[in-house]
């Protein structure tokens, strides 16, 4: 008998970036999204307050956050005596509003700066 495999679909392709405790997922949705969805959770982790993803969020996901640290005296416990995990929520985005919203944002700021440079050596 010849039995059909079903293809497995890769896609979608997540990729976790987090700064400290605040966690997020750019998600690829097709091949040519994979690198820019990889360089784009980088640069976001690293440039956390110049984007707001909460509002750009197409959905989210939940993640446990350990409060407690190998610190004793720094340990927070919860009613129980147990360490305090907190469930705290992170925006997945998806690389084509990442493309739509930050892309042509990031290309003008550059040809204005590119702009005031030339203007700056003009007048030197």
């Amino acid at each position: 008998m010849f039995y059909r495999r079903k293809k497995k679909n890769q896609f979608p392709v997540d990729f976790y970036g987090e700064e400290g405790s605040w966690r997020f997922v750019i998600r690829a949705m097709c091949q040519n999204e994979i690198i820019d969805a990889m360089y784009w959770c980088a640069h976001i982790s690293c440039h956390r307050k110049d984007f707001d993803l909460l509002h750009i969020a197409s959905d989210k996901f939940d993640c446990r956050y350990n409060y407690s640290t190998a610190d004793l005296s720094d340990l927070q416990f919860g009613l129980s005596g147990t360490p305090l995990k907190v469930t705290m929520m992170g925006p997945i985005v998806l690389m084509s509003t990442i493309k739509q919203h930050f892309v042509d944002t990031e290309m003008d700021h550059e040809s204005e700066q590119s702009a005031s440079n030339q203007l700056h050596h003009t007048m030197a």
